[in-house]
């Protein structure tokens, strides 16, 4: 055995994939992409499968892969949703356009975080899983409070104080907020903040985000016209102040 096999070998891996298919050539396709980086491991979905056994240990991602996005496919996801928060990529075998649209809305309202189709390739599938690993991460090491000078924000109650007196935001300008400080003072460009915060295609129409950058200093600086806390980055993007302290 060559040295190289050996160490491969000898990789201690502790974050662990689960893999539930009723088959296993996707599975097989998707090991060779992750080879040395994971721990994968394949379970076939049957009707006896002990859900609580398979978030034992560091779970990091659950991948679900069926033919189709059924009842079955309704229930599982809502079982293991109900004890676990890790993140839930679901693969459907679909082959139309309006099935897979129609599954993609069931799929994420029953609890899946992504939606692909099997007809994707194992690298296309594998670097999804990949980033759905790394925002679970960055969430799961996410302090429960952060303070700026006199800005605290409470991320897992999605809450804003400013000199002890809540200050009340919409859902989009509260995510603005905690996606600038999360970077402790990295520049954050327009593409970035949109597809971060709004989740779509950046169009690069920056109106929107500059509306709402207004609106949330309105409530937080006392100088508008030189920000304290969201600062312009010209010809780039904002920054967020300089760092937030951790808690």
């Amino acid at each position: 055995m060559n040295s190289n096999r050996m160490s491969e070998e000898n990789i201690n891996v502790t974050q662990k994939i689960i893999f539930l298919s009723y088959r296993r050539e996707l599975y097989e396709s998707f090991c060779s992409c992750l080879k040395g980086q994971h721990d994968i491991l394949y379970h076939r979905i049957s009707e006896n499968i002990d859900l609580a056994v398979l978030w034992e240990g560091n779970v990091v991602l659950c991948i679900i892969e069926m033919l189709r996005f059924t009842e079955k496919s309704v229930e599982l996801l809502h079982e293991m949703r109900s004890k676990s928060s890790v993140p839930i990529l679901f693969i459907s075998g679909a082959r139309t356009g309006k099935t897979r649209k129609e599954e993609t809305v069931r799929a994420i309202r029953s609890g899946a975080d992504e939606y692909l189709v099997s007809t994707q390739s194992a690298e296309e599938i594998a670097a999804e899983a990949k980033a759905l690993i790394r925002l679970h991460l960055r969430i799961r090491k996410r302090p429960e409070i952060w303070n700026y000078q006199e800005l605290r924000i409470l991320p897992d109650r999605r809450q804003v104080f400013l000199k002890e007196k809540e200050i009340l935001l919409t859902r989009i300008k509260f995510d603005i907020v905690q996606y600038l400080a999360m970077q402790n003072g990295r520049a954050v460009t327009y593409r970035e903040l949109y597809e971060a915060v709004w989740h779509s295609e950046y169009l690069f129409d920056d109106d929107s985000i500059m509306a709402h950058i207004h609106r949330i200093r309105q409530k937080l600086e006392t100088n508008k016209k030189r920000p304290f806390y969201i600062q312009n980055v010209y010809g780039v993007g904002y920054r967020f102040g300089c760092s937030c302290t951790q808690k």
